[in-house]
C-alpha cells in the first residue's frame, strides 16, 4: 500500500470514529483491560516522540480500531483546531491527527475524573499533536505551518486553553 494510500485509509479510520462513536457502546466488547490501556498511553508518547515512526503504523490502526470497539472511553476529534495541515501526500497531516487522537485517549485513561471534561480532553489532543508536529519539523523543515507555531507559542505563553475555548464552538457537538 502507498503512503498515498495509507493516509486516505487513516483519515477514513479516523472519520469512522466520528460516524461509530456513538455504535461503540452497542459493540459486544467488554471494557478495556489495563494492559490495553497502558498500550494506548504509550503509543501517544511514541507518536508524540516520532509520530513518522514506520513501527508505530501498527499501534496507530490499533488504536483508532479499539476506541472505536470498547465501551469505556471514548473521545472527540475536532480537527478544526490544527487548521490546514498541509498535503497529505506527505503523510503529515495523518501522523499528526493520529497524535491529537491518542493524545486525547491518552488524557482520559490517565485522568478519568476528568473524562467529561470535553475542553480539557481537546487542550491534551491539541498539545499532543503540537509535540508531534515538532517532531516532524525537526526531521523536515520544510514542513512549516504558521497556523501550528502560532499555537506552539500560545502554549508557550499559557494562552492555549483560551484558543481550545473559543474555537471549540466551530467542533461538531456530537463528534
Amino acid at each position: 500500500m502507498s503512503n498515498y494510500a495509507r493516509i486516505v485509509s487513516f483519515c477514513f479510520v479516523i472519520a469512522a470514529v466520528e460516524v461509530f462513536s456513538t455504535q461503540a457502546g452497542a459493540q459486544q466488547r467488554g471494557p478495556s483491560t489495563p494492559e490495553e490501556r497502558a498500550r494506548a498511553v504509550q503509543t501517544a508518547k511514541s507518536l508524540q516522540a516520532d509520530p513518522l515512526a514506520p513501527n508505530l503504523q501498527g499501534d496507530r490502526e490499533w488504536l483508532v480500531k479499539w476506541l472505536i470497539e470498547i465501551p469505556d472511553i471514548s473521545v472527540k476529534i475536532c480537527t478544526t483546531f490544527l487548521g490546514d495541515l498541509g498535503n497529505s501526500k506527505s503523510g503529515y497531516p495523518g501522523a499528526v491527527i493520529a497524535t491529537m487522537l491518542a493524545s486525547e485517549a491518552a488524557f482520559v485513561i490517565e485522568h478519568p475524573e476528568k473524562a467529561k471534561d470535553v475542553e480539557t480532553i481537546y487542550l491534551a489532543g491539541v498539545d499532543g499533536a503540537l509535540h508531534g508536529y515538532e517532531a516532524i519539523h525537526k526531521k523536515d523543515i520544510s514542513y512549516s505551518l504558521p497556523h501550528l507555531d502560532d499555537l506552539i507559542q500560545k502554549r508557550d505563553q499559557g494562552k492555549l486553553r483560551d484558543y481550545i475555548r473559543t474555537t471549540a464552538k466551530k467542533c461538531k457537538p456530537n463528534a
